[in-house]
């Protein structure tokens, strides 16, 4: 049940408290009805013997005196249906009534008692009168038929009720969490685009009105600190571009000065690559604080994916000439899809830097595109080890290197700026597959409805993964 809607769950503890109550309601009440059904019984056949004793009393006398079997006419007559049988001092019995039959009742202590006559539990009592004993009874049947009218009633009701009870719980549910379905609706639609959206404050001043207030003043705080978050990542990054830039001139400036040893030199190599990594940093973290801020501009146009795919295997094939990787590409001669290209290439090259780089010496670089109906689909994968399936949660997350060798160069953002763009563009970007020996990953794009029909090319894949 923990994934089931709140309102469902509500109808159903209705209904099960419901059913619940009436079992136990059942389990006290059918024992209280029968008990005291029993004590009205045993209050009557108590008179009855009163009445038995003074009609013998009328036709013996008051000691009860008889040495003769006694007759159907001391017997009163709203008591002949009763079972009755009359014993003498020594247990001889001097009447019993005919629905009696062969049951003899001597055995019976004197009370009142439950037994079993004719395969029907009867009411006894049995009671002593000077010398004569007397035992009068009657079928439990009128009591036993109430008890099972009830019974039959309870299972009935029972699931009537529960259906009632829970279709009752399920529209008082849907009516009380009305105010919290605005508020769902209303929280999704908070976003980087519009931050400032709120929740609507219900009438009253009930809890959920409390909670109303308290989450939007919580959000009014969470927008300042992610706006001045923002802002200082924007700032920053923008700040740190012009003494990175002057640092970056002046080395380029010292490395070709004639009055450098070669020593020398190659410490002005090593500075200006750290350079570049931190020019790249702060262009990275400049794109990730547009994109959070929702000032990512990008220019969607009909771009045609190939020359880029193609810029982009040229450019691998060029970092991997020191492993000897072989990059192998499998695409259409054209394929079109709605993309700012210059966003689109630096998703391309993260991908391909890191198929580059987390592969093996003389391994594999496959670029795959094709067209999807309404999208395109660009594959890039790489021979190498699998990414552990403990980071594979967080493989998008920013700075995360998903344990793959902090011994190689980045800085774990690429994946992420990758899909921040992809998803601007109304697209994707997923990890396909990664198994020993292949791990691939997908970019996927809005197709754009200009695009011509696409034929394939002529350099099919050569590798299967």
């Amino acid at each position: 049940m923990k994934g089931w809607p709140l309102k469902l769950k509500v109808g159903l503890y209705c209904a099960t408290l419901t059913v619940l109550a009436l079992v136990a309601s059942a389990v006290i009440i059918l024992p209280l009805i029968y008990h005291r059904q029993l004590e009205e019984l045993d209050e009557n056949l108590t008179e009855d013997q009163e009445e038995v004793f003074r009609s013998l009393e009328a036709a013996l006398g008051p000691k009860l005196e008889s040495s003769k079997p006694l007759t159907l006419r001391v017997i009163p007559i709203p008591l002949r249906l009763r079972y009755v049988q009359l014993d003498g001092p020594d247990g001889v019995v001097l009447y019993k009534s005919a629905n009696l039959r062969d049951a003899d009742l001597r055995n019976l202590e004197l009370g009142l008692q439950t037994v079993t006559l004719f395969n029907r539990n009867c009411r006894v009592g049995t009671f002593q009168r000077g010398p004569i004993t007397l035992h009068i009874g009657t079928r439990l049947g009128t009591i036993e038929g109430m008890q099972n009218d009830l019974r039959f009633g309870f299972f009935f009701a029972v699931p009537i009720l529960a259906v009632f009870v829970f279709l009752g719980g399920l529209l008082l549910a849907r009516h009380a969490l009305r105010p919290v379905s605005a508020m769902t609706a209303a929280a999704e639609r908070i976003n980087a685009q519009s931050p400032s959206e709120r929740l609507p404050a219900p009438t009253g001043k009930d809890e959920i009105s409390r909670l109303t207030v308290v989450l939007n003043e919580s959000f009014d705080r969470l927008q300042r600190a992610y706006d001045s978050a923002a802002r200082f990542s924007a700032d920053a990054s923008h700040q740190l571009k012009t003494p990175i830039a002057v640092l970056r001139a002046g080395l380029d400036e010292l490395r070709v000065c004639a009055k450098l040893s070669i020593d020398d030199r190659e410490i002005v190599d090593v500075l200006l690559q750290q350079t570049r990594r931190l020019t790249t940093l702060v262009e990275d973290l400049l794109l990730l604080a547009q994109a959070d801020s929702g000032q990512l501009k990008l220019d969607p146009v009909p771009t045609d994916l190939v020359p880029l795919l193609s810029e982009i295997a040229d450019d691998l094939d060029a970092l991997g000439s020191e492993n000897q990787l072989s990059i192998v590409c499998d695409m259409p001669a054209t394929l079109y899809a709605l993309a700012d290209a210059r966003r689109v290439k630096i998703i391309l090259q993260n991908i391909g830097e890191n198929a580059v780089k987390y592969n093996v010496p003389q391994g594999q670089v496959m670029i795959t595109a094709r067209s999807e109906g309404p999208s395109v689909t660009v594959t890039i994968a790489n021979t190498g080890h699998a990414i552990p399936m403990g980071h594979r949660d967080r493989l998008f997350e920013r700075f995360n290197r998903a344990g793959m060798g902090e011994n190689i160069k980045g800085h774990g953002l690429g994946l992420n700026i990758g899909r921040e763009l992809a998803r601007a563009h109304g697209g994707d970007l997923i990890l396909v597959r990664s198994e020993e020996g292949w791990t691939e990953f997908m970019l996927r794009l809005p197709a754009s409805v200009e695009s011509p029909k696409s034929s394939h090319a002529s350099h099919p894949a050569t590798f299967a993964g």
